[in-house]
């Protein structure tokens, strides 16, 4: 028996026994829409998990609940079987949250000739680098879209409703932006009103309202370039989840330690500093933790597991691996050790004295 299957019968200790309130993973709107889906819920339930995030509102725009305005603009793109399988997850107490992206959207951003679209001065249209547009955080018009989508989700059974790329735009920009039905507000306080008007609408329907936010956002006073405040934003919100993919923290930042604990420590240091600024508002701290390649090889070994043990560590109230295409390796690795040797090491009591993964 190695040292790594060891080490993983541990963290599966850890998983069915540590409490955090969120334990869970994302799943795209190409896994929901399939078989897929069964095949990651049932994992989630095997290894001691019990969230999910589920596309509602995708990067682009296309919405997958019913909704007037998304058949309008032809942005409707249903899931199939979606209610049965959010009766699947509940089945297995599985908590549903529905992933919505808010600011950038191509669909909105032409509709009405491109109404609700940023511009530049000059009256350009402006694309970000991956060539999607953005629309206008300050138009009630778009607000009010987001909220009833939204609404439409909570009504169909999610538990939760996840805002997402609520801030403004950081890439591809190349001049001055113009923002259509701009009130006067900064865009630190038009982000905070947007959390406020969707906390007042969605409240009521019995669903908790959380923010993506990056993961600087929880190292800084206030993040100027994408106008995320934390203290504002957890006002209105039950929970907040910080993106700490150490991939996306500058590489010089504590760069003379391992990349063990180089990992670890972005984990850690930001799930305090996030539980520590909002717990006063009984706000929550969910981290999203990288499950992706991406710059893997500069995270030192068992990335995954150490970036859930710091979590945990940090006060953080939950985690969400993120993989954009929803293929996990943490599940890989799981599926591996748990045929291997699962009746060697649960018939060793002996084995989990001591062990830095019990809790």
């Amino acid at each position: 028996m190695n040292k790594k299957t060891i080490l993983f019968f541990f963290l599966l200790v850890f998983l069915s026994c540590f409490s955090m309130d969120i334990k869970g993973i994302y799943i795209n709107r190409y896994k929901a829409s399939g078989a897929s889906f069964y095949t990651l819920a049932d994992k989630v339930h095997k290894y001691h998990m019990n969230s999910v995030v589920i596309d509602i509102k995708y990067d682009r725009g296309e919405v997958a609940v019913q909704n007037e305005k998304a058949l309008q603009i032809g942005s409707f793109e249903k899931i199939d079987g979606l209610k049965e399988k959010l009766a699947y997850l509940k089945k297995y107490n599985i908590r549903a949250i529905a992933r919505i992206v808010c600011f950038k959207d191509n669909f909105m951003g032409k509709s009405e000739n491109y109404k609700y679209a940023l511009k530049y001065s000059d009256g350009n249209l402006f694309y970000d680098a991956a060539g999607f547009l953005w629309v206008s955080p300050y138009s009630l018009e778009i607000q009010n879209y987001l909220i009833n989508v939204a609404k439409s989700a909570a009504e169909l059974g999610f538990d939760e409703i996840q805002f997402d790329y609520i801030r403004f735009p950081t890439d591809g920009i190349k001049g001055t932006l113009h923002f259509p039905e701009h009130n006067g507000m900064n865009g630190f306080d038009i982000i905070t009103s947007f959390l406020k008007h969707a906390y007042e609408e969605l409240k009521p329907l019995g669903v908790d309202i959380s923010a993506d936010i990056y993961g600087y956002t929880v190292w800084f006073d206030s993040l100027q370039y994408v106008m995320q405040q934390l203290e504002n934003m957890a006002q209105y919100t039950d929970a907040v989840y910080p993106m700490v993919y150490p991939s996306h923290f500058s590489d010089s930042l504590m760069n003379r330690m391992t990349y063990e604990d180089r990992t670890y420590q972005i984990i850690f240091k930001s799930g305090k500093y996030s539980h520590s600024r909002i717990k006063r508002y009984g706000t929550k701290t969910i981290l999203y933790l990288q499950d992706f390649t991406w710059k893997s090889s500069k995270m030192g070994k068992n990335y995954v597991e150490n970036q859930i043990n710091a979590a945990y560590d940090s006060g953080a109230e939950g985690f969400i691996l993120w993989n954009p295409s929803s293929e996990y390796t943490f599940f890989s690795v799981c599926d591996t050790n748990f045929l291997k040797e699962s009746d060697n090491v649960l018939s060793s009591p002996s084995l989990l004295k001591d062990e830095p993964f019990l809790r």
